[in-house]
């Protein structure tokens, strides 16, 4: 039982902190940045594996970048793997959070090298405590830093389009990486020292204070960065917003044609119905029913031109998709729609056009890259307790194994689903796309 009392047990506290708490904490924030609940077990989970990426360090001198890079892949591929995250969401909110605990150690390694230390070999009781207060110290900034972040550019990070988050990546790791390689190569674990006359002295010339404003420069370039980024996403969303309004005015613009045509063959139609009436009467009274039936159904038929192929009760759906439908129709493309508009809809008639119409028109462009047998786009909708749900489906190649990136198309989507407290799923499974949207478009009853 020797080794208990040769056991380190002063070392047991900070290595708690730091080896425990501080990666339940980073997996903490995590999951806050991905927008998914934290769990104890798959918090327990990292942090196991987070020791031993730990101890490879240790035993092969890897706590420069080479461990970095270790530690960022850990906390991603446990958000592709525990929280069924995407890859590119899942590493770029893992170099963020790494960046925030490079920036926190490096300020807590200068504090324990400049203030701590000195302290401690004038007063010899707080070699123990020492440590413990520079572990507490680091998790502490690692939570302020972090919760600051996540206040001040939730939206930007935890918004659901993430295509642009990658964009984040490169610069937020070299900030990391150069507050890593002075943490490790200056105020790493082992500290060569002398003292003279209660004074430390270095064995190497360092001047400390222009390393204190490097990293708190590290620190400012972080938080500027994510700012920038929030400018970026802001720049991005008005840009999509104009791209949004010039194609709602396209599909206002195609309605008002068509309304104005429909409007011209109904007033002709009306014009000659007098005519056609007394053509009928004669015919009757001449005892050519066969002809007089032959007649009226070419008038039957002439009706329905005037009338829209689709009646969704939205008029200008219903113009839009006769349009849209015709044109699938002429590409041989095999179209099923059964969609009913809500009369007390709420959604204006601009977002129904663009709803419809980038759905239609991403389906007939999946279509057009089959053999025309194999072609076919369904449309349904129905009420669910408040909400509607539109299911748009298509045929498409079997190689499509997996949803693609968003396009334009399906970004406008996702804008007017938000709109109305939406949401958009997309899969693919066996040649078949589904696009389905759900979102509340009833009035409230008071209105």
């Amino acid at each position: 039982m020797g080794w208990l009392n040769e056991f380190p047990w002063y070392m047991v506290v900070p290595g708690l902190l730091a080896r425990v708490l501080l990666p339940l904490t980073v997996f903490f924030f995590f999951c806050r940045y991905l927008k998914t609940p934290f769990g104890w077990l798959k918090g327990a989970c990292y942090t196991l594996l987070s020791v031993g990426i730990c101890g490879v360090e240790i035993k092969y001198h890897l706590q420069r970048s080479p461990g970095l890079v270790m530690e960022i892949l850990l906390l991603a591929v446990c958000g592709c793997v525990l929280l069924k995250k995407k890859v590119p969401e899942s590493l770029s909110v893992a170099v963020l959070i790494q960046s925030v605990v490079s920036v926190s150690s490096g300020i807590t390694g200068w504090i324990g090298h400049r203030i701590l230390l000195p302290f401690v070999l004038k007063h010899e009781s707080w070699i123990y405590p020492s440590d413990t207060m520079r572990e507490c110290l680091r998790v502490l900034l690692v939570c302020v830093l972090s919760v600051f972040i996540l206040n001040r550019f939730r939206q930007s990070i935890t918004g659901t389009n993430r295509q642009t988050l990658l964009q984040l990546t490169l610069p937020v790791f070299f900030i990391s990486l150069v507050v890593r390689i002075i943490q490790t190569m200056v105020y790493g674990d082992e500290i060569r020292i002398d003292v003279v006359d209660d004074m430390v002295l270095d064995t190497w010339s360092i001047r400390h204070g222009e390393l204190l404003f490097l990293q708190i420069f590290a620190c400012a370039c972080l938080l500027l960065t994510l700012y920038a980024y929030q400018k970026i996403l802001g720049i991005l969303r008005t840009e999509q917003q104009v791209i949004l309004l010039e194609q709602q005015a396209a599909e206002q613009e195609i309605y008002l044609q068509e309304a104005i045509l429909r409007d011209r063959q109904t007033r002709a139609f009306r014009h000659d119905i007098r005519n056609h009436l007394t053509v009928l009467s004669e015919l009757l009274k001449a005892g050519e029913t066969g002809r007089a039936c032959d007649y009226l159904s070419h008038l039957e038929e002439a009706a329905e031109e005037l009338s829209c192929a689709v009646r969704t009760g939205n008029a200008a759906a219903d113009a839009l998709l006769g349009s849209k439908l015709k044109a699938a129709e002429q590409k041989s493309i095999g179209v099923r729609c059964e969609l009913a508009i809500p009369a007390e809809s709420a959604v204006k008639d601009m977002d129904w056009c663009i709803l419809l119409a980038n759905a239609l028109d991403n389906a007939v462009r999946a279509c057009e890259q089959l053999p025309g047998e194999e072609r076919w786009i369904h449309m349904t909708s129905r009420k669910k307790g408040s909400f509607w749900l539109l299911t748009v489906e298509n045929s498409c190649t079997k190689e499509l194994r997996s949803v693609p990136e968003d396009g334009i198309g399906l970004s406008n989507i996702r804008a007017v689903a938000e709109k109305y407290q939406g949401t958009v799923e997309n899969t693919v499974s066996d040649g078949k796309y589904r696009l389905r949207i759900i979102f509340g478009c009833y009035k409230p009853a008071t209105e």
